[in-house]
């Protein structure tokens, strides 16, 4: 191999590196800006009356403002850290693996959903002292109305991911066995959200144990552990690549 190929080589896997930490910037960008500024981790109850979330939107205005517009800046990162799982996979199926092209697509489009359900919190901090109470509820329930049940296009993600993973022949795999069955596993939690626009109380709300605490908590787990795997493994690559 000519010295520049390795060069290259080098340079490209920093690059790698650089995307794969964009997933846990990403989520913690999400937690704060969305989740804390935003008054999503947890939610407004959906059985609460609309003035006490109109209120929320005009006494909070700024903090929305700002929180929704970090969020919707630094969304694309999911897309990004997508694009570093899939060239990890690329050296575990043909590069021209339709699972590739499904996790990328998968993650890519996890961003649209989020970018769109937080234009619907702007638009409600926007001018929330022309608006009435009842507009500023429905804002806030078609946030959350999407980005609960666009859940498939990152379910997509997963199970491609997870499928992809297990097909990894290595006797120390690049990415844990174990790993790929908890996202794939993930992915089919997702569909309880279809329970969501059916309850305002209870486990199904979308304040519930289920369909909030637990259904966000194992993606949020997923996301970190995985990215913890995938520079490990971009590491391997780059040492089996250089012998």
């Amino acid at each position: 191999m000519k010295k520049e190929d390795t060069m290259t080589d080098a340079t490209e896997f920093k690059y790698w590196r650089f995307c794969a930490w964009m997933g846990p910037v990403f989520m913690s960008v999400f937690i704060v800006f969305w989740g804390i500024m935003g008054h999503n981790i947890p939610p407004w109850n959906a059985d609460l009356p609309a003035a006490t979330i109109a209120n929320w939107f005009r006494t909070e205005a700024n903090t929305i403002r700002t929180g929704m517009v970090l969020s919707m800046t630094f969304a694309v990162l999911y897309a990004v850290w997508g694009l570093a799982i899939g060239r990890v996979m690329t050296r575990i199926v043909p590069k021209d693996s339709i699972l590739v092209d499904l996790q990328v697509w998968g993650a890519g489009l996890t961003v649209v959903p989020v970018l769109v359900s937080t234009s619907f919190w702007l638009a409600g901090a926007y001018r929330p002292e022309a608006l009435p109470d009842y507009v500023l509820q429905l804002l806030y329930d078609m946030a959350w109305l999407l980005i609960d049940l666009a859940y498939a296009v990152t379910t997509v993600q997963l199970f491609a991911a997870g499928v992809g993973f297990m097909r990894d022949k290595r006797t120390t795999p690049l990415i844990p066995k174990w790993l790929a069955w908890y996202g794939i596993w993930v992915g089919f939690m997702f569909v309880a959200e279809c329970l969501m626009p059916f309850f305002k109380t209870g486990a199904f709300a979308r304040d519930g144990i289920l369909n909030f605490w637990i259904e966000f908590m194992i993606w949020f787990v997923w996301c970190p552990t995985l990215t913890f795997y995938i520079l490990k493994a971009i590491n391997r690559i780059e040492r089996e690549e250089r012998t």
